[in-house]
């Protein structure tokens, strides 16, 4: 089997990768999306659909923002 990457989309630093997998007749067996950390590129989630992977990059940097105190 074969791997194949390709960059789908950079959103807010992180990459989101297509990763198809083929068999030895060239048919896509599998395809998933992955995202990858800002810097060091680290693994931070498999996805089956694009816009969910993109949805999770946004669901985490809004668990990471900080809060403002209601006045």
């Amino acid at each position: 089997m074969k791997d194949q990457r390709q960059l789908e989309a950079d959103v807010l630093g992180y990459r989101i990768e297509r990763v198809r997998t083929f068999d030895e007749h060239g048919e896509t067996t599998a395809q998933w999306y992955e995202v990858l950390a800002p810097g060091d590129g680290a693994l931070l989630g498999c996805f089956a659909q694009r816009s969910v992977a993109a949805r999770a990059i946004v669901a985490r940097e809004l668990a990471q923002s900080p809060r403002s105190a209601a006045a």
